[in-house]
């Protein structure tokens, strides 16, 4: 499979402490969307649309915040998305509000957390799958770093990347960023909850890690584990690329991203 991206990198920005200031995160938000999700998105886009070498016109989600949204600005300048073709979502309404003045979207999901959201009936964003890129940046949705929090989002991203295959969707690029803490991640609760989502042949997702985990770096290393298990899972093969950011104290911004392609012979 031909390699997206060279980036598997490790960046100390000690300035940074959390909660940091609105400005702080939007400096690591633009290296994020510089060194790690542009490059991915335009490198997936000539795979997904090897035919057009301008305006590819990608379907895009992401996970925003009214005071940086560059990842939207910088695929519309490069002519890989357009504002019709963009669905933003933020965790408040007033984000949302300030995000539709400030972007001129013509869809801004808010209100709610994604998270919170995705397994409801009524869901907002069943209508509009699927999506050429999926960005989950929850790091932008101001998490509360409350116990449990990281693995609420990798169980909405399973149930993200199962809506997009039950869409029939053979290839897209996957975008997630998180910021870890001191607290421990739970295995169990996040292996719990992915073999309630059957796939018949699946025997259930195992990750040869401790069941609670303390060390950040032993995090990181889990979640891409269970991010390709969960991609084998849904018959996509995968590429994936990081990068880590470490502010002060023990928390870290952690993104990965890559592009899931459908399995051959599947």
């Amino acid at each position: 499979m031909k390699k997206i991206l060279s980036v598997n990198s490790t960046i100390c920005l000690r300035r940074f402490s959390w909660g940091c200031s609105m400005p702080d995160y939007d400096q690591i938000k633009t290296q994020l969307v510089r060194d790690l999700w542009f490059p991915t998105i335009r490198n997936g886009g000539d795979i997904l649309y090897p035919r057009l070498k301008k305006n590819k016109q990608m379907k895009v989600f992401t996970l925003t915040t009214d005071t940086n949204f560059e990842e939207i600005t910088t695929l519309m300048s490069n002519k890989l998305s357009q504002k019709e073709r963009i669905i933003a979502w933020t965790q408040s309404q007033f984000k949302q509000l300030r995000l539709e003045t400030n972007v001129s979207l013509y869809i801004v999901f808010g209100g709610t957390r994604y998270e919170d959201s995705i397994s409801s009936p009524s869901f907002q964003l069943n209508d509009h799958l699927p999506f050429d890129v999926i960005n989950l940046d929850f790091s932008s949705q101001d998490p509360s770093f409350d116990a449990g929090r990281v693995e609420k989002e990798i169980i909405s991203l399973e149930k993200t990347i199962r809506m997009q295959r039950n869409r029939n969707t053979n290839n897209f690029i996957l975008i997630y960023t998180t910021i870890l803490n001191s607290n421990n991640l739970n295995l169990t609760s996040i292996c719990s909850a992915s073999d309630t989502c059957q796939v018949t042949g699946w025997q259930g997702l195992t990750i040869e890690y401790p069941s609670d985990i303390s060390d950040n770096n032993q995090k990181i290393n889990c979640i891409e584990s269970i991010l390709c298990k969960i991609s084998q899972k849904y018959n996509y093969s995968y590429n994936f690329n990081k990068m880590n950011i470490y502010l002060s104290g023990t928390k870290i911004v952690f993104s990965i991203a890559g592009l899931l392609r459908k399995s051959e012979g599947l």
